[in-house]
């Protein structure tokens, strides 16, 4: 073989080598742009938590969320221990439909699902604003007027987001206009109490909170009233109570009686004393108080039939009639005029 062939058979094998290496493999990790938070596209505003945000925290997690107005729903985490994830809206009942067969008999420890209003006619309040739930039941937040959220939070912190927590973030409904409204579904994976409340302004500092699974140490109320004197300066709203007004100050105490009299030694029984005589009437100016005459006339069975006109001022006569009256016109007759 010629000098000659021998180079041009090397250099087409180094040339090949070139246009191999030139071309470097796809990368197969390109789901993974788009930020550090790893926050999916279309989700509400501000959700967090595991599958969402950078965070490990898994004591309830996002199942999937819905922004209300018929949009899709958003699958976010699969539900944990073979669960089914609960639909949005129940499907319409289909009268048409032939009666079916009864359903196999649940297993006994069959996840439930509990809704829960956020908000809308009852005021700034969760609906119920506790739930006890097992460890992978369902808890679907219904979100109604005006714009609310659902936060994490530490029991002694109420109104302060749990650091890695779960938000449902902002899910707005001005003036319950989204039909059917907005919902974010979570699946409880502990047993110990989890607290919860609305970061929209000042919602939590007027008791917008709500608990799984409080504690009788540990209750509803006591976290509420926590919120209330943290963020709301004590003022709580109509629902939910706040600190009394200051009880007026106590009057001084009453001067002990005084002590009776001696009790002086038995004598003997006084003599009854004869009835007081009335007193006197003061004597009357004329036309005030003294009897007046008038006009009358005497019937078949001797009673008289009679009338008399009298001053004002000779009623009443304070002497001896009408005491504590005032004013008025009155008249009067001998007693040996009345009909028997």
């Amino acid at each position: 073989m010629k000098f000659s062939a021998v180079l041009a058979l090397s250099a087409a094998v180094m040339a090949s080598a070139k246009s191999v290496r030139s071309h470097y493999p796809v990368r197969r990790d390109g789901h993974k742009k788009g930020g550090s938070s790893g926050q999916q596209s279309g989700l509400p505003s501000g959700m967090a938590g595991y599958g969402v945000s950078n965070t490990q925290i898994t004591e309830i997690i996002i199942i999937w969320a819905n922004p209300g107005a018929g949009a899709p729903t958003i699958n976010i985490n699969p539900p944990a221990g073979g669960a089914a994830a609960p639909p949005p809206a129940a499907p319409p009942a289909n009268p048409a439909a032939p009666p079916a067969a009864p359903p196999a008999a649940p297993p006994a420890a069959a996840p439930a699902t509990h809704h829960v209003t956020v908000g809308g006619p009852a005021g700034l309040v969760f609906v119920p604003d506790q739930v006890k739930a097992n460890v992978g039941d369902m808890v679907v937040f219904t979100f109604m007027s005006q714009n609310h959220t659902v936060t994490q939070s530490a029991f002694k912190t109420p109104c302060d987001p749990l650091a890695g927590g779960m938000n449902s973030g902002f899910m707005a409904n001005p003036n319950n206009s989204v039909t059917p409204p907005p919902q974010v579904a979570m699946q409880v994976m502990v047993s110990e109490p989890l607290w919860f409340y609305c970061a929209q302004a000042n919602h939590c500092g007027k008791g917008m909170t709500f608990s799984i699974n409080p504690t009788a140490e540990k209750t509803q109320a006591l976290f509420q009233s926590m919120a209330i004197q943290q963020k709301g300066k004590g003022a709580g709203g109509a629902i939910t109570g706040g600190t009394p007004p200051a009880a007026p100050p106590a009057a001084p105490p009453a001067a002990p009686p005084a002590a009776p009299p001696a009790e002086a030694p038995p004598s003997a029984p006084p003599a009854e004393a004869p009835p007081a005589a009335n007193p006197a009437a003061p004597p009357a100016s004329p036309g005030a108080g003294d009897i007046q005459k008038g006009t009358g006339q005497m019937n078949g069975n001797g009673a008289c039939v009679c009338a008399v006109t009298c001053s004002v001022g000779s009623f009443p006569a304070m002497g001896a009639q009408g005491v504590g009256s005032f004013g008025g016109m009155a008249g009067s007759l001998p007693m040996n005029m009345m009909e028997a």
